[in-house]
């Protein structure tokens, strides 16, 4: 059987890193897969792999196209020659905008091809538009002849919202452990970091985008380095806020060291001193206890040495970041979004913020870092539950069944 994942582009996200790693391990068993990817990566530092037989079709994602009459001609003429070229047996459109372009193609290739969507997040929250709901409601998901869901969640929100009636199946995502053969144990991947044993280490896995919230991340971070002087937090991915919350801590910092400074005139005037909290670090950015790693195309060191990964976003499909901490012992506090109840058992392999709220992270997570033996107990049932359900042999067999089956 022929498979070919259609992709955005070739960028380190948790929904193209999952094709990849699908693509490859279906490769190792015998099938022939390809992926095509549409746009450009705008920094090379966050580009996947690329295996000889996957193309980058290299357009530009900002085309004004894209929004009237929103497709590219020139790049849905592209796409077609390839995938005749290539003749699959089903094609796999990977969420966002290969819908559409997987729509259009569809008219002029041949019946024999299947085209399956895998929806990787909330439907309504991303087409919650009078016009976008209509669009994709009449014009795209009819041509599409199936459907897979990442989570519960995700499947239920495309259904409801576009009256999906095709055949469908809830399908986890999973990651395949080898990728983290050579990880360092946490006692190393600190000292790498820079980081001290004594050191509570938060981590922030994902991309610098609004939904996921990076900014509610540094806002429970400010409160909680009030109390606790050995936290530290890494923020490792890119996007389109990192400069802006880049200035943000460092405001933060630039406060920390006014106070410090009228602190230390205080004292040399002969009035008391007040304890600070905050401390100068040399973890590699202006602020005292926050790193930002930027793309890095090897997490492991950093899964390795945080204690808590922390989730603060709108929306989420089933968020792979989540299973990854897990495999290396690591719980997660997290929004209670999309499937992650899917993912994560609330008060046994992490905690769920219902709210949202700064204050409901704060609390979770500082009572957590107080409290070693329930923080480590967290951690080993997270991974326990990890490595029982989602495996990517099962999840790769439970795509091959469901193409299989389809007529």
């Amino acid at each position: 059987m022929k498979i070919l994942f259609l992709d955005t582009s070739p960028i380190r996200r948790g929904a193209q890193v999952f094709i990849t790693e699908l693509a490859d391990y279906l490769s190792g068993y015998g099938y022939e897969t390809f992926r095509v990817y549409l746009y450009k990566v705008g920094k090379p530092a966050s580009k996947l792999p690329i295996r000889s037989q996957d193309l980058e079709l290299n357009f530009d994602s900002k085309n004004l196209l894209e929004k009237i009459p929103t497709i590219q001609p020139f790049l849905l003429m592209r796409l077609i020659k390839e995938i005749k070229g290539i003749s699959p047996d089903v094609v796999l459109l990977n969420g966002s905008r290969t819908l559409k372009y997987g729509a259009a193609a569809k008219q002029f290739l041949p019946k024999k091809i299947r085209w399956v969507s895998r929806i990787i997040d909330n439907a309504e929250f991303w087409n919650s538009g009078k016009f976008t709901h209509w669009y994709y409601k009449n014009l795209i998901i009819p041509q599409v002849d199936a459907t897979i869901g990442v989570s519960k969640a995700s499947l239920n929100s495309m259904i409801s919202h576009y009256d999906f009636k095709k055949p469908s199946q809830v399908i986890h995502r999973a990651f395949d452990p080898e990728k983290f053969k050579n990880a360092p144990n946490k006692e190393a991947a600190r000292r790498d970091l820079g980081l001290e044993e004594e050191d509570e280490v938060l981590l922030f896995l994902g991309n610098l985008t609004a939904q996921k919230r990076p900014d509610r991340f540094i806002e429970v971070v400010q409160k909680l380095s009030q109390t606790r002087p050995n936290l530290k937090a890494l923020i490792v991915g890119d996007g389109p806020l990192r400069a802006e919350l880049e200035r943000h801590a460092a405001t933060i910092k630039s406060q920390e060291v006014t106070d410090e400074t009228s602190a230390t005139r205080l004292s040399d005037a002969g009035h008391p001193t007040p304890d600070i909290c905050h401390q100068t670090s040399d973890i590699g950015h202006p602020t005292s206890n926050i790193l930002f790693a930027g793309y890095q195309q090897d997490v492991s060191p950093y899964l390795a040495a945080a204690d808590l990964l922390i989730l603060n976003s709108d929306t989420e499909g089933l968020p792979g970041v989540v299973l990854e901490a897990g495999f290396f012992g690591v719980p997660t506090v997290a929004t209670e979004v999309g499937g992650i109840r899917e993912c994560l058992i609330d008060g046994e392999s992490g905690i769920l913020i219902p709210d949202r709220s700064i204050e409901g992270f704060v609390s979770a997570i500082d009572k957590l870092l107080s409290n070693p033996a329930e923080l480590q107990a967290m951690g080993g049932k997270s991974r326990e539950l990890v490595l029982k359900n989602f495996r990517m042999e099962e999840v790769a067999e439970k795509y091959m069944s469901f193409f299989r089956a389809l007529k």
